[in-house]
């Protein structure tokens, strides 16, 4: 896994369309070293490799380089269906923590319902939501602070009655991911396509870009 420095990039793409042919896509070249700042200095550094993980395969993704002459560092463009330090592939994780903290599913439920043959593990969808609930509120907040400035009348500032939507962080952000989405939809037509099951998705692109860092 790399540790250099990472952009999250929505390269509207399923994993499979991605590892089929991420040789042949055009890669945005950053303008700055994300590293130095310097500007002009920064060439292609071929790909480094992931595998990750959905319930029943394993893919392999060439994730795009970019290296910086001023200051010799790397900077990587990781796609939005995958997540910093996770094996498993975004929409698999989302799947566990809708299942504990939308539908409020047992560990036990959640076991029988979302995974297959012992992977990912009991152990591994506690640590997922365990991560989730850490950085709901920090995440929460941001999106809160752009739906009141950009979009007043959404439910989740509504702070009377059941339209508030739910209490605790970690519902409550999977709940404002939706209407951040909604939002989304009204300013960049290629999220047309987007829906529930890309929520996070959307979220973890545009909160990266923002500073938020870790979601899960």
């Amino acid at each position: 896994m790399c540790y250099c420095m990472q952009i999250v990039v929505e390269f509207h793409l399923t994993v499979e369309a991605y590892a089929a042919g991420y040789a042949a896509l055009t890669y945005p070249r950053p303008e700055r070293c994300p590293n130095c700042g310097t500007a002009g200095q920064i060439e292609g550094h071929g790909f480094y490799w992931r595998y990750p993980l959905d319930v029943f395969s394993r893919f392999e993704i060439g994730i795009k380089r970019w290296y910086c002459r001023a200051c010799g560092k790397t900077t990587s463009l990781l796609p939005s269906f995958l997540l910093r330090f996770r094996w498993y592939l975004l929409a698999v994780i989302q799947s566990m923590v809708v299942a504990r903290f939308e539908t409020r599913q047992s560990w036990r439920q959640i076991e029988t319902t979302c995974t297959a043959a012992g992977a990912p593990s009991n152990r591994t969808l506690k640590r997922w939501c365990r991560s989730f609930a850490r950085q709901a509120p920090a995440w929460l907040a941001a999106v809160q602070q752009t739906l009141a400035e950009f979009e007043p009348a959404a439910p989740g500032l509504d702070p009377l009655g059941a339209a508030a939507g739910p209490v605790a962080p970690a519902p409550a952000l999977l709940d404002a991911a939706l209407q951040l989405l909604a939002w989304g939809k009204t300013r960049w037509a290629e999220l047309a396509d987007f829906g529930r099951a890309e929520r996070l998705r959307f979220l973890w692109h545009w909160g990266y870009g923002r500073g938020l860092a870790r979601l899960i």
